[in-house]
């Protein structure tokens, strides 16, 4: 584990981001851990130090090969803002964000009904989020923002639950995206198991 996955890592335990028990997810399935990402960012430090993981992440495995940075509803919002900002911090790279809608807009300008943000069609899209785990909301989300003229490119979230259905994948595949992730699921069980 290098050092800022290792200095994340601690930082989820310390905030009590990441927690071991029995937990009933979306899916319905049980697991022996949780991550709320929301939880390790929530303070001013807090979000520094999650931004600093993810664009280290970025820097070293992901490149900077993408013109958009797309945060899924809900916990992808603040990621996305965060790591926009980083990076034009400290590579002046100034990369334009955005999310989706949860529910569709039908009051006012209607130009955002279900993406916000400043895309420009033929965007490569680094989609950002807390965790993936079948991939059926980040598939969601490819597939609307294909129909929008944007181009994916990469998933990068700070757990990766080892869960994602073959089906997804294949798609996900086809789609040219390529998944990171900070931490993946071992990472946690080997804590878990000393915890």
């Amino acid at each position: 584990m290098r050092a800022f996955e290792e200095s994340f890592l601690n930082h989820l335990l310390e905030r009590g981001a990441l927690k071991f028990g029995r937990f009933t997810l979306k899916s319905g399935k049980t697991s022996p851990y949780f991550v709320n990402i929301a939880t390790a960012m929530n303070t001013g430090k807090g979000a520094s130090l999650t931004a600093s993981a993810y664009t280290s992440k970025i820097l070293n495995d992901v490149g900077l090969e993408f013109d958009y940075l797309h945060g899924p509803a809900y916990k992808g919002i603040p990621i996305a803002a965060l790591i926009s900002a980083k990076l034009y911090e400290l590579e002046g790279a100034d990369k334009r964000w955005g999310y989706d809608r949860k529910e569709a807009k039908d009051y006012g300008d209607t130009a955002d009904k279900f993406f916000v943000g400043d895309m420009q069609k033929g965007d490569r899209v680094l989609m950002l989020d807390d965790v993936i785990t079948d991939g059926g909301t980040k598939l969601k989300n490819f597939e609307g923002l294909i129909e929008m003229g944007l181009e994916p490119v990469a998933i990068l979230v700070a757990v990766d639950r080892g869960e994602l259905t073959s089906e997804n994948q294949q798609k996900l595949d086809e789609m040219g995206v390529k998944i990171y992730s900070i931490l993946q699921v071992e990472d946690l069980l080997k804590v878990g198991r000393r915890v």
